[in-house]
């Protein structure tokens, strides 16, 4: 059953009932796609675990280094000796 909506500033209300059966809850994240003249919100898929880690892992990783890699001139004839 259709259910109409006012569009508000660029925003459109859904409410608990069309959230619900969609399986979205306050604060999820949803994909918006337009298909053929018409929209389709979905509720975002869940990250596996395995993307879950590298992400962890990637913001675990330490830049190495000293002061001259970073702020000063590196000297490339030092290198040879």
């Amino acid at each position: 059953m259709p259910i109409r909506r006012r569009v508000h500033a660029g925003q459109v209300y859904l409410g608990r009932e069309v959230l619900g059966a969609l399986g979205i809850r306050d604060g999820d994240e949803v994909e918006l796609e337009i298909k053929d003249g018409e929209a389709v919100i979905r509720p975002v898929k869940a990250i596996d675990k395995d993307t879950l880690d590298l992400i962890r892992l990637l913001g675990e990783v330490k830049a190495s280094g000293g002061r001259e890699d970073y702020f000063e001139e590196y000297d490339y004839e030092d290198i040879s000796g």
